[in-house]
């Protein structure tokens, strides 16, 4: 009995697997025929013509690293400003009116430029230094030599001669003094007023440059806008998702343009006529299709205030040499004594014919080794007397 149900349940066992195995095999090949997928590979996707964000992302952090730091000083060539700053040539951007540019980044040019105003101001102040230092010590001078020359004039008993030296040297002393400080307070007024005028005549062309670059940064990004959804509504998808990329992150659109308008040179609208604007002489910044960059609107002021702190000093005398005058002055005594002989002479225009004689020949005070060797010999004379 065992033998036989044995071989039952075998004879079982291995019914119910045959038919197990029949009855599965239908179903996975079933499952195993899947349908094919065609799978885009990278070459069809770039094929496709879709921009990528961060190719033009990086396109713009490019030209931003151009504006900043190319040393290159072919500033006329147009494409050396981006791909869509300018489109023709710039004859007129060397111009200190337009900018004066030496270089295309802008770290160069500031190491060009070497700071003009700060540089002027230096020269200017040691200018007036040195007026007023050779001012008061010409005064000094004077009137050292005034006092020791009357004092030698008093010894030899001629008092009408020692007034009249120490007069001649109190004059000659606040003559140089006056010389010296009429000199820096005339420069300090007339260039102050120069750098005034500079900034009212300016003012205009920094209110119209900024409405400019504001106006146009708004309506490239409205354009940017409307380029997109135009190109959504006619179905258009590659289109419409390109002009937003470029748009938004590429050097061609607002980022571009905000650079043109900030560390560049500005941004070309529409062709510029040769006699036009920025063009040929080079006079008028804020010209015809073309708006500057906030670049170009500091660099020209900066170096017509530069130039305004230039401006010449004219002393309010009537004798043309007496700027020289000023500055030579109390190097030496003779020297005071003839820059002050220069200023105050011409000026007064005393005849000479209204001096009595005795008084012209005692105003003219004897010199200073010649006063010492007239009191030596006189005191010699009484000494052998």
């Amino acid at each position: 009995m065992q033998i036989s149900l044995r071989s039952h349940l075998i004879a079982g066992t291995a019914a119910v697997v045959g038919a197990s195995a029949i009855a599965m095999t239908p179903v996975m090949g079933a499952q195993l025929s899947l349908p094919s997928i065609n799978v885009p590979t990278i070459a069809d996707v770039s094929l496709a013509g879709f921009d990528s964000p961060i190719t033009e992302l990086l396109g713009t952090v490019i030209q931003g690293g151009n504006l900043l730091f190319n040393t290159s000083q072919a500033v006329s060539v147009a494409s050396n400003w981006g791909p869509s700053a300018f489109f023709q040539p710039l004859p007129w951007i060397a111009n200190p009116l337009n900018g004066g540019y030496s270089a295309i980044g802008l770290l160069p040019q500031i190491i060009d430029d070497a700071l003009p105003i700060i540089r002027q101001l230096g020269i200017n102040g040691s200018d007036y230094l040195d007026v007023a230092v050779a001012g008061l010590g010409g005064a000094g001078v004077a009137l050292s030599e005034g006092v020791w020359n009357a004092a030698g004039q008093l010894l030899s008993l001629d008092i009408p001669g020692a007034l009249a030296t120490l007069s001649t040297a109190i004059s000659d002393a606040g003559t140089a003094a006056l010389l010296s400080g009429a000199y820096v307070l005339s420069g300090v007024v007339a260039r102050a007023q120069a750098v005034l005028a500079v900034a009212v005549a300016g003012a205009g062309y920094v209110l119209g440059a900024t409405v400019a670059q504001i106006s146009a940064v708004v309506a490239r990004t409205v354009q940017v806008v409307t380029d997109t959804f135009d190109a959504l509504g006619t179905g258009n998808v590659e289109g419409a998702w390109n002009a937003a990329v470029d748009g938004i992150f590429g050097p061609s659109g607002v980022p571009g343009l905000i650079m043109n308008l900030t560390i560049g040179a500005g941004q070309q609208t529409a062709y510029i006529p040769p006699n036009e604007g920025p063009n040929g002489s080079g006079t008028q910044p804020l010209g015809t299709n073309f708006i500057p960059s906030t670049r170009m609107v500091v660099q020209s002021g900066v170096k017509q205030i530069a130039d305004a702190l230039a401006t010449p000093v004219v002393i309010p005398f009537s004798v043309a040499s007496a700027p020289a005058a000023a500055k030579k002055v109390g190097r030496s005594a003779a020297s005071v004594r003839s820059a002050a002989a220069a200023v105050v002479a011409p000026a007064a225009e005393a005849p000479a014919a209204e001096v009595p004689a005795a008084e012209a020949s005692a105003a003219e005070a004897p010199a200073p080794k010649p006063a010492r060797k007239v009191s030596r010999a006189h005191r010699a004379t009484a000494e052998r007397g």
